[in-house]
């Protein structure tokens, strides 16, 4: 169960670190943002969606969807608010990162059980 959230949470922090450099770092400022947004916000829910169904599929327990999804959430989070801190934004952007992530990421892992379930039974 808590493999599949460290694995979706390992694949989320590259993910936020990844676009954190493109959408931070001010000589990249040419890049368009409203994509960027787009795939930040599509991705890493696609992402957690997969880590609850795979972790229902292994576990045949719904509730192991909402937890590997807020572990993955967490993990994904926490990076993208230590992202936050190093390019000089305030730190609180760690504990909102990790309560934001880990709140989605358990939203959204709970929907790809749910979706898990429903698909096997």
């Amino acid at each position: 169960m808590l493999t599949e959230g460290f694995r979706g949470g390992a694949i989320l922090g590259a993910f936020a670190a990844v676009f954190a450099v493109l959408g931070l770092t001010p000589s990249l400022s040419w890049i368009p943002e409203a994509p960027l947004l787009a795939i930040a916000g599509v991705v890493p829910a696609a992402i957690i969606l997969i880590v609850g169904y795979r972790s229902y599929t292994a576990t045949r327990d719904t509730v192991s969807g909402l937890i590997s999804g807020a572990t993955a959430g967490a993990l994904g989070g926490l990076v993208g608010g230590l992202a936050y801190v190093a390019y000089g934004k305030s730190p609180v952007n760690i504990v909102a990162g990790l309560l934001s992530g880990a709140i989605a990421g358990g939203l959204f892992g709970q929907i790809g059980a749910v979706a898990a379930h429903r698909r096997t039974t």
